[in-house]
């Protein structure tokens, strides 16, 4: 192994944010704050909390901690007025009138199921001003987190897709540095991954799912939202949680998964689907509404719309 290699330094998150919005500086930082002190707690919470979220899935013991750290730390920001989870029946809010606040939506542990495998999880925020629910046009910003063998943050700062990763070595040890901007879809889609069971899959679902085989696009799904979408931002492809036999409305809630990534995802140069129109246009009238939603490479969304229109 070389010793004694000085590696340049590279850009802090603080330093990157300093240039934008400040009051989106203040929820990025407390967010990745929360991050890597959720990182810290993802060897030693691994049991159930023994309750049920506001969609009724059960609990992981992490669900409820990861809850409250990133909603203590957003709404201690002093820009925060609102801060909605899907841990949650009801949102949380600052004291006062904070109607033209911040407000964050929130998915705090994305793919807990996957805590006793030890597979990857994330974390999931949008960020909107004034009261929730609003639809995905009205996002000011969005952030999700990726717990994996590096510890990520993606976002946008402006117009632009980055991402940062927390540095475990060198003088920049516990710092978060930036590790790509400027983020793009590539143009030859590579990978897809679609949840649901198969066997309640929608027919026409089926077909485009085979499609995306005769082609030779690889699948990814291993049962974590943003472990999956970040095969598709890197290599290209589609992720989606479709429509089911029983469940029209699939599975992932508008405000705290799909619209965030949705709007990522497009500002990166892809887009996204109900298999109607956007995913940003809906506009929730419940904090916890779900739609189908189809996400990634322009092309292939454009193919589903084209593909659910004729049946």
């Amino acid at each position: 192994m070389r010793t004694g290699v000085e590696r340049p330094r590279r850009t802090t998150l603080e330093e990157f944010l300093s240039n934008g919005d400040p009051e989106i500086a203040k929820v990025y930082l407390a967010i990745a704050e929360g991050a890597t002190r959720l990182a810290g707690e993802l060897p030693f919470q691994t049991g159930m909390a023994g309750g049920t979220n506001s969609s009724g899935d059960a609990q992981a013991t992490l669900d409820v901690f990861s809850n409250d750290l990133f909603a203590d730390l957003l709404l201690e920001t002093g820009v925060v007025g609102e801060v909605a989870s899907e841990e949650m029946e009801t949102s949380r809010r600052a004291s006062g009138d904070r109607d033209h606040a911040l407000s964050v939506a929130m998915d705090p542990l994305d793919g807990s199921s996957n805590i006793t495998t030890n597979s990857p999880l994330g974390s999931i925020f949008g960020i909107w001003r004034g009261r929730l629910p609003q639809s995905g046009r009205a996002l000011v910003s969005a952030m999700f987190v990726t717990y994996g063998p590096q510890l990520t943050l993606c976002f946008n700062f402006g117009r632009s897709v980055c991402q940062f990763v927390e540095m475990r070595a060198g003088p920049q040890s516990g710092e978060f540095v930036l590790a790509a901007e400027g983020i793009h879809l590539p143009e030859e889609p590579e990978v897809y991954g679609i949840g649901g069971d198969r066997v309640k899959w929608t027919p026409r679902v089926e077909e485009f799912v085979r499609s995306l085989e005769a082609r030779g696009l690889r699948l990814r799904y291993g049962g974590t939202f943003i472990g999956d979408y970040n095969q598709v931002l890197r290599r290209g492809g589609i992720f989606a949680y479709p429509e089911l036999q029983g469940k029209p409305n699939g599975k992932l809630r508008v405000l705290y998964e799909s619209a965030p990534v949705s709007f990522l995802t497009e500002l990166a140069g892809g887009s996204s689907t109900t298999g109607k129109g956007s995913v940003l246009d809906i506009h929730p009238k419940a904090l916890a509404e779900t739609a189908p939603c189809y996400i990634g490479s322009r092309r292939l969304v454009q193919e589903i719309e084209e593909r659910f229109s004729t049946h």
